[in-house]
C-alpha cells in the first residue's frame, strides 16, 4: 500500500469515527445553529444581511462568522466562506474533512462550491433560499455525483427562526426606503 493510499485510508477511518450517524440532526447541530442565529442577529443590527455560519468538530467551534460584505467591501464576505477560512487557519489546513458547518440560510453557488472543495463532511442549514439556494432549492452542488466530494446535508434546522431574521431585516430595510 502506497503512502497516499495509507493517508486516504486514515482520513476515511477518522471521518467514520468523527461523523454522527448519517441522516440525523444532533443536539450539537441545533446548538451550533442557535449560535449562528445569535451571530446573524448581531450582523443584522450592524447593517449586514443577517446570515451566519459556524464550523465545528464535535462540540468544538473552529470558526464562526456572519456576513461582512458591506463592512469589508468584499464580494466573497459570505458567512460560510469567512467561517471556513477561519477554521482552516485554526487547523492549519484547508481540508475540513471531519467538520460540520451550520449556516442560517441555504448556501449560494459560490459557498456550496467552497463547501465541496473544503471537503466539509456535513452541512446543516436553516432557511431555504428560493432565489439563490444551491444545495437543494435551485441546484444540488453538495450532492452532485460528478464532483469529487459529496456532503451530508440537513436543511430546515431552526428554519422558522432563521427565516424570521431575514424577513424582519428586509421589512425594516424596505420601510426606511419607502
Amino acid at each position: 500500500m502506497s503512502a497516499a493510499d495509507r493517508a486516504f485510508a486514515r482520513i476515511r477511518r477518522r471521518r467514520r469515527r468523527a461523523a454522527p450517524a448519517r441522516g440525523r440532526v444532533t443536539a450539537t447541530d441545533v446548538r451550533m445553529m442557535d449560535r449562528a442565529i445569535e451571530l446573524a442577529r448581531a450582523a443584522g443590527d450592524a447593517g449586514e444581511v443577517p446570515i451566519a455560519a459556524v464550523v465545528y468538530r464535535s462540540d468544538e467551534i473552529l470558526g464562526e462568522a456572519a456576513n461582512n460584505r458591506e463592512r469589508s467591501a468584499d464580494p466573497t464576505g459570505h458567512a460560510e466562506i469567512v467561517a471556513m477560512r477561519l477554521a482552516g487557519e485554526r487547523l492549519g489546513q484547508w481540508r475540513l474533512v471531519d467538520c460540520s458547518l451550520a449556516v442560517t440560510l441555504e448556501p449560494c453557488a459560490m459557498c456550496a462550491g467552497a463547501i465541496v472543495n473544503a471537503r466539509v463532511a456535513r452541512l446543516v442549514y436553516g432557511a431555504r433560499d428560493p432565489k439563490a439556494g444551491a444545495c437543494e432549492t435551485l441546484y444540488a452542488i453538495p450532492t452532485d455525483r460528478r464532483l469529487n466530494h459529496r456532503v451530508e446535508m440537513h436543511g430546515g434546522v431552526r428554519e422558522a427562526a432563521c427565516a424570521r431574521l431575514l424577513r424582519e431585516f428586509f421589512r425594516a430595510r424596505r420601510g426606511r426606503r419607502g
